[in-house]
């Protein structure tokens, strides 16, 4: 259950920041202010190429943007998801796994090198104070501590962004993306959150089929009931109320469809095993071995023993 969760928050982020406006409406609200002084965040592009070796996936999410430098040099901005619901002390030693990978990448490719900037999103609900390689190091002295490496990077939790700053964000549905991420391993939360947060949605234009997505991630994450949906639904503003109601209708068929599936697929298992019985039972009556009963029935001896003792014939 923890690897699926951790799949949806996973491709919910990739799915949230793959529309470039998108992106970039979090970027202009979130980079620190001399870092956008130095890079052209409207030219940010996401890029198919992928950065990562093959040991790093389990890692990192292989979401890559290339934006230009004001002096017109091309930089890769790197955004690495941290989606684990605790803090995780080694996440620096990866992003430096991660730089030098790609830096021997361009080597063997014989690509220039292009400056990596990574930006480490948090979505935990535990706090996490900004990671530092020399917090590893505890027991060093001044004169060895020079020797740790410094990784710079950009620190975002997203459990300190306040509501205002997320409501502040440029593009509706990326404001309405980013609480549904914050508030997603406090279920409490999210569900007091249930209305705002399809309230800032209902502000953008041309949304496509985020709103479900959208609105499949919260469901799937929370555990919010099905009263506090209606109520949410009811303060909905009406230009998205009825594609939220319709997707939700959808859902319900689809569960229900699939619990109905699984109900034959239960159901034509007990009938095979009915009929298995059934045909061990009378081979059984016939003075056939056991032997050539489990090789007639595909079972082994011991299941065809277990069977006839259940039954009283052994």
């Amino acid at each position: 259950m923890a690897k699926k969760i951790h799949h949806l928050h996973d491709k919910f982020v990739k799915a949230s920041f793959s529309d470039p406006d998108r992106a970039i409406s979090f970027f202009e609200r979130f980079l620190p202010d001399k870092l956008l002084d130095e890079i052209d965040i409207k030219s940010l592009k996401v890029t198919q190429e992928s950065y990562i070796q093959d040991d790093l996936t389990e890692h990192f999410s292989d979401i890559v943007f290339e934006v230009t430098a004001k002096d017109d040099e091309s930089v890769d901005l790197v955004l690495l998801f941290e989606h684990k619901s605790s803090p995780d002390k080694y996440v620096l030693i990866q992003v430096g796994h991660y730089i030098f990978s790609h830096y021997f990448k361009c080597i063997s490719e014989k690509k220039p090198l292009k400056l990596i900037l990574p930006l480490i999103y948090y979505q935990g609900k535990k706090q996490w104070r900004e990671p530092d390689l020399a917090s590893l190091f505890p027991k060093l002295s001044n004169t060895l501590s020079d020797f740790i490496p410094i990784i710079k990077h950009v620190f975002i939790a997203l459990k300190s962004l306040s509501n205002d700053s997320i409501e502040n964000i440029r593009n509706g549905m990326m404001a309405a993306a980013v609480m549904a991420q914050r508030s997603a391993f406090d279920p409490i939360k999210l569900a007091a959150d249930f209305q705002r947060i399809f309230t800032l949605f209902s502000e953008s234009k041309d949304r496509g089929n985020f709103l479900e997505q959208l609105f499949v991630y919260v469901l799937n994450v929370s555990d919010i009931q099905q009263a506090e949906i209606n109520k949410a639904f009811d303060s909905i503003p009406t230009n998205i109320k009825d594609n939220i109601m319709t997707t939700y209708s959808r859902i319900q068929i689809e569960e229900q469809l699939k619990g109905e599936q699984i109900g034959i697929q239960k159901g034509e298992q007990i009938g095979i095993q009915k009929r298995q019985k059934e045909i061990i039972l009378s081979l059984h009556e016939d003075q056939i071995s056991l032997a050539q009963i489990a090789k007639y029935t595909n079972l082994t001896v011991a299941e065809v023993e277990n069977i006839l003792q259940q039954n009283g014939k052994l």
